[in-house]
């Protein structure tokens, strides 16, 4: 969904973020593996003072009062999308909705009045660190539990002539060479064999060891995991909010980095020999 008329920055900023969480709730089996992640710790939950960070539309911070939370901070910065979250709350059962308090905020600058057992997240990116993971980094309170904790971006090596077509031919991906390209052929949900990024709330990001040398094929490509505790809890492509991320293969290594510009963050990526 793209945005085709001239808006202020600021609105389009706004609108351009609700759009996008629209399509995120499109993607059932990622709000399923959330709320499933979530009720499995219910024991944590029940009582507990929580927070979601990056509420969206509120449906965990809704989902973490039904599980017995006694607070619920839904921290989002879009006010658009803030709006959109009152509403959600404002339909539930009045014993619901008063547990839950919306602060309209970014979430590194919200401070706790109390003490916050149970921070929720999803603020993962395509390429796993390229949204907003890093604002966790900088947070004015420290969770008892984060749920999920972790995640990884893994990459696979294959045969392009198992992918391209009469349109996206071999000579099309060769001129992309060194540029990543989500979503442009199909996953088939094999592909992701190696890990070259890790994260998780304890560490941060950490590059990952890794070579290709061993590996046939002049095409890689690359889809983020979703973990709790080491166990997957959504991936790209199985869960269609994070499709796969397409390049030709230049080398037996790539370096990926991330750089803060603005209230967005660049990847810059390069192969390495």
């Amino acid at each position: 969904m793209d945005i085709l008329n001239l808006l202020p920055r600021k609105r389009f900023r706004e609108l351009d973020d609700l759009l996008a969480f629209v399509s995120i709730y499109d993607d059932a089996r990622r709000t399923k593996a959330i709320q499933k992640l979530l009720r499995s710790h219910r024991a944590f939950i029940r009582g507990a003072v929580c927070v979601e960070a990056g509420a969206g539309l509120g449906l965990f911070s809704a989902e973490l009062a039904r599980l017995g939370a006694r607070k619920v901070y839904a921290v989002e910065q879009n006010p658009a999308l803030a709006r959109l979250c009152k509403m959600t709350f404002d339909k539930l059962p009045t014993t619901l909705a008063h547990k839950i308090e919306l602060v309209i905020s970014p979430i590194q600058n919200f401070r706790s009045p109390e003490h916050v057992n149970v921070l929720v997240q999803e603020l993962y990116g395509q390429l796993l660190y390229d949204e907003d993971l890093w604002a966790l980094n900088s947070l004015k309170f420290t969770p008892d539990v984060v749920l999920p904790d972790g995640g990884e971006l893994r990459a696979g090596i294959l045969s392009s002539a198992r992918y391209v077509d009469k349109v996206v031919t071999r000579s099309v991906l060769h001129e992309l060479g060194g540029t990543l390209v989500a979503g442009l052929f199909q996953e088939r949900l094999t592909e992701l064999k190696i890990p070259v990024l890790r994260w998780s709330f304890q560490r941060g990001l950490v590059e990952i060891p890794h070579s290709f040398a061993n590996r046939k094929g002049d095409l890689a490509c690359f889809g983020v995991v979703v973990t709790h505790s080491g166990r997957i809890v959504c991936e790209a492509g199985r869960c269609s909010n994070w499709s796969y991320v397409w390049t030709a293969r230049k080398g037996n290594r790539v370096s990926i980095q991330f750089r803060r510009n603005g209230p967005t963050m660049d990847c810059h990526f390069k192969w390495l020999s």
